[in-house]
């Protein structure tokens, strides 16, 4: 709306038809930007997927070394007694809790291995079978779930026997 000093009157401005060209630019307009919004979309999904697979071979590693870890201490507490610990006992046994007091002369002697239990990488403990020798063992990982059965992330990871090359034997 205008005023008109003339006719002392308002006048209501009409709208003028859009030309082709301008119709023309505008809908190229949007539909850049719908363009652009698809093409951002498929930019972050591709993000969004390597993201998960570095996540996933990160919580594999993770698993494998915790793995590695606990068979190195069942191997030494096989060295040390003779025997791995039985499915009662479990990992907790392999722990180190009270320090021995050392013979004159000798180093004191730790009462286990591990510093802790360690967990999955989603804060489950891991499942130990016993059974009288390292290799006859068996490790569980229950995935994500954290129950038996699963797949994709709460697939199960089993380690069946822990004997190892880079161990010394005593």
């Amino acid at each position: 709306m205008r005023f008109d000093k003339r006719s002392r009157k308002i006048r209501v401005k009409k709208k003028k038809k859009k030309t082709k060209r301008q119709a023309k630019s505008s809908a190229s307009f949007w539909g850049y930007g719908v363009l652009a919004l698809v093409l951002l979309g498929g930019f972050y999904f591709l993000l969004y997927s390597s993201h998960q697979k570095g996540l996933r071979r990160i919580r594999q590693e993770k698993i494998q070394e915790d793995f590695d870890r606990i068979c190195a201490a069942v191997i030494l507490y096989e060295q040390d007694h003779g025997i791995c610990p039985s499915t009662e006992q479990g990992i907790a046994v392999l722990l180190k809790r009270a320090v021995k007091p050392p013979a004159p002369g000798k180093a004191p002697v730790a009462d286990g291995t591990l510093e802790r239990i360690p967990l999955d990488p989603w804060r489950n403990p891991y499942a130990y079978r016993g059974s009288p020798k390292a290799d006859g063992i068996t490790l569980i990982c229950w995935g994500a779930d954290g129950r038996q059965g699963g797949a994709g992330e709460a697939a199960d990871v089993i380690r069946q026997g822990c004997r190892s090359t880079a161990l010394p034997v005593r």
